[in-house]
């Protein structure tokens, strides 16, 4: 190979290697249909919440605003939640978003062969919007402690229950985020 090919192929490694940890940084996302809708399942880096008067008088442009459900988990608190853990919950045929779905959830580590590996953790779910993008981003969910690993993670939507798995982990650009 000459010279100019070598730096090309050099070029294009990074180019790899970038887009895969661009991907790991980003949003995970699984998808399962039930009943006539259409359920997706996040697992983004932990969220700030606010309530209504919070963006109204603190001018807040990003984070979740708290529509109703349990307390959140703040990003801050004590067991120093590392992930957004959501469900997004639409209507299968109209893509519409489902605002008042009753929701749900649940995970639980697993090990190398896919067998539980630890404790069943309930996750207290907030019926939430992303500020500032209105109904049509209603997802269901909490900011969690999940460490690398592999999981299933049980979501039930109006009594129709349906099971992810997914392997976790934290990227560089978290890692960097948080300190």
């Amino acid at each position: 190979m000459n010279k100019r090919s070598n730096l090309l192929l050099t070029a294009a490694l990074i180019v790899m290697i970038i887009s895969t940890v661009s991907v790991r940084a980003g949003d995970m996302m699984k998808k399962a249909t039930m009943d006539g809708l259409r359920v997706e399942l996040h697992v983004l880096p932990a969220e700030p919440f606010f309530t209504a008067d919070e963006v109204a008088v603190g001018h807040v442009k990003e984070g979740m605003l708290i529509m109703g459900g349990a307390r959140p988990i703040a990003i801050d608190a004590a067991s120093h939640p590392n992930h957004h853990l959501v469900v997004h919950v639409f209507d299968a045929k109209t893509g519409k978003a489902i605002t008042n779905a009753t929701v749900r959830m649940s995970f639980q580590s697993l090990d190398n062969k896919g067998k539980p590996n630890g404790a069943v953790v309930d996750v207290p779910v907030v019926v939430m919007q992303a500020i500032g993008q209105g109904p049509q981003s209603t997802h269901y969910g909490n900011n969690v402690v999940m460490p690398n690993g592999i999981y299933s993670v049980a979501v039930t939507v109006n009594g129709k229950k349906t099971e992810f798995r997914m392997a976790v982990s934290i990227s560089a650009t978290e890692k960097m985020h948080k300190h």
